[in-house]
């Protein structure tokens, strides 16, 4: 069995706490406690400078922790948008069911100025390397930089906007997951494979 080195032990402890307690009523002693080191023996420090450094590199890795650093190249053996949209959908899935336990955690850190940051920094890496996917598909050639991103955040908006309130524990009992996931999939898989003859007179959305 691979022997956990002592900055992991530290931050597995604290992750654990913070999440259960909240980052103002955990101690770096109880931080080293629950990580098996001998309290203000100085262990810590020779890892994190404050409590608040490790709150921070914390809650950096849950918020910005974005399916495979979206790295989308793997998507092009796909050869086709609906099964790739429905790939990049369960990435977000499933990184939204990793950050679950740690949504308290999440939401200590976006109150503070590094945390609005890094997030601001995140999302906007998030939407370049979607923008430039949604770019290689026949409505994204079509527009300019700025409608791209437009595109992008109306194409993934619906499917991020369902997963934020499963998360919060919205009752959506009338939508069930598969037939949101599918319906999403198939409707933004026309619009991008087809661009504006996918909204040509009498295939209109709004009919």
């Amino acid at each position: 069995m691979k022997k956990v080195n002592t900055k992991e032990r530290i931050k597995r402890a604290a992750l654990d706490l913070f999440a259960r307690q909240g980052f103002a009523a955990t101690s770096i002693a109880a931080i080293e406690k629950g990580a098996g080191l001998a309290p203000r023996a100085g262990a810590f420090y020779r890892h994190f400078d404050s409590k608040q450094a490790l709150f921070e590199e914390l809650a950096r890795e849950r918020i910005t922790e974005t399916p495979e650093g979206f790295d989308l190249k793997g998507l092009r053996s796909f050869a086709d948008t609906r099964a790739e949209l429905i790939a990049l959908a369960r990435r977000f899935e499933e990184a939204s069911e990793r950050q679950q336990p740690w949504l308290r955690l999440i939401e200590e850190v976006r109150l503070t100025d590094a945390g609005r940051e890094f997030e601001a920094r995140a999302n906007a890496e998030m939407l370049e390397a979607l923008t430039e996917w949604v770019r290689t598909k026949t409505a994204g050639k079509e527009l300019d930089p700025g409608q791209a991103a437009a595109l992008t955040m109306n194409v993934f908006g619906g499917w991020l906007f369902y997963l934020t309130k499963r998360q919060q524990g919205v009752e959506l009992a009338s939508v069930e997951r598969d037939v949101m996931l599918n319906g999403w999939a198939s409707v933004w898989a026309k619009v991008l494979d087809q661009g504006t003859a996918a909204l040509r007179p009498g295939e209109r959305a709004s009919r």
